[in-house]
């Protein structure tokens, strides 16, 4: 099963656009989305083209196969315009693995040791990763429109047991890693 991971969107228009682009490239069967969809958040300056509703759409084209978790700047108001079910976080299974979902905002080290899932796939940081530790992949496709720390805008892509980070102009990879 081929899965798209993507995260920290805040209403970017043309991001979003470009994400609808790799979407209808890959074709994924399941698309993951880890918060921060609609609002801008306030250290993020109003970019030209942020729209919600732009973005609401787009992103509401791919609900039936889309699997959502609540950011920090997500609100009620933000869920009435998507159209799938958001939470603040999830377990589901994924070519055979069990995946915790969250945003990220709230992750902690106590979380993680409640019960722990093959992959923790988290947003938050707008900074990519793809590591394996104490038997745990950790999955953070950074984000589609403010990266950080001099990465590209980048979404992840499960495919199998393979997983990438990539950027979300060119689809190169930043980041690989075979989960055997």
């Amino acid at each position: 099963m081929r899965i798209l991971i993507a995260s920290d969107i805040h209403g970017r228009l043309l991001a979003t656009k470009r994400l609808e682009a790799v979407v209808t490239n890959l074709k994924p069967e399941r698309i993951i989305l880890l918060g921060d969809y609609l609002y801008n958040g306030p250290r993020n300056g109003v970019p030209n083209d942020y729209d919600p509703m732009g973005t609401a759409t787009i992103l509401n084209r791919f609900a039936p196969i889309t699997i959502g978790v609540r950011g920090n700047c997500d609100s009620r108001v933000d869920e009435s315009l998507l159209r799938f079910r958001i939470e603040d976080s999830q377990v589901i299974y994924l070519n055979g693995f069990r995946c915790d979902l969250i945003h990220g905002d709230l992750l902690t080290s106590d979380l993680l040791e409640v019960e722990r899932g093959d992959v923790l796939m988290y947003g938050h940081t707008h900074v990519p990763m793809l590591k394996k530790s104490d038997g745990v992949v950790y999955v953070n496709p950074g984000s589609i429109a403010f990266p950080k720390t001099g990465y590209p805008a980048s979404y992840a892509l499960m495919d199998g047991y393979h997983l990438e980070v990539r950027k979300l102009d060119d689809d190169d990879p930043i980041l690989t890693l075979d989960l055997y």
